[in-house]
């Protein structure tokens, strides 16, 4: 759904006073349902609404699934709120166990390791302050390491040709007549049998 610009619909939904499906992720389907019921109670009299129960088709559902994934994720909640603090640790925590024990108690219930940093000792050792803070101070933190992802790498590049400009045949409205055809090739003197391709030398081709 958030694929599609809703904001005119949603202008429209909120001037009649219904939902303009600004919180739906949870319940997207039964929001819908939802709001299409009203809107077909309130403009066709003789509409009959089914019997189905929005609710068991994801409203409740939804929500239900939202906080079993984020308990799953984060943990459970703390007594002083529904709020996870999540900190990315430093190369220090490996070796500074004070560092570590002072963020869980200021309030730290998940600890970031971004493995794109260090190595697997250094990860072990932060790792072994933070299950330590944990046990002597009771209080729970979940470890997250993320992952390193690919790294592009670029090496030295050889020169290529000049740029070549390309005339296309325009009709009067200055568009582009169809087919137009595009060849890249590493033979940029062999002839064209058809007089709308264009052919230009392409210096990997030949690679």
């Amino acid at each position: 759904m958030r694929q599609f610009d809703l904001r005119h619909l949603q202008d429209r939904l909120a001037q009649a006073g219904l939902s303009s499906l600004g919180r739906t992720e949870a319940s997207v389907l039964s929001t819908l349902d939802s709001l299409i019921d009203v809107l077909k109670r309130a403009t066709d009299k003789h509409y009959l609404p089914d019997k189905k129960k929005f609710s068991e088709y994801g409203f409740n559902r939804g929500q239900q699934l939202l906080d079993q994934h984020t308990i799953e994720l984060f943990g459970p909640f703390h007594e002083h709120g529904r709020a996870h603090v999540m900190v990315t640790l430093p190369t220090e925590a490996a070796g500074d166990y004070t560092l570590v024990s002072s963020l869980l108690e200021k309030g730290m219930t998940c600890a970031r390791i971004n493995c794109a940093h260090d190595d697997p000792v250094i990860w072990q050792g932060t790792i072994r302050n933070i299950r330590r803070a944990e046990t002597e101070m009771g209080r729970p933190c979940r470890i997250l390491m993320d992952l390193a992802g690919h790294k592009i790498r670029t090496g030295p590049i050889a020169l290529g040709p000049s740029i070549y400009h390309i005339r296309v045949q325009k009709d009067r409205s200055g568009e582009v007549v169809a087919p137009g055809y595009l060849i890249l090739t590493s033979n940029s003197e062999s002839p064209s049998v058809d007089s709308s391709l264009f052919r230009v030398p392409n210096p990997r081709a030949a690679a």
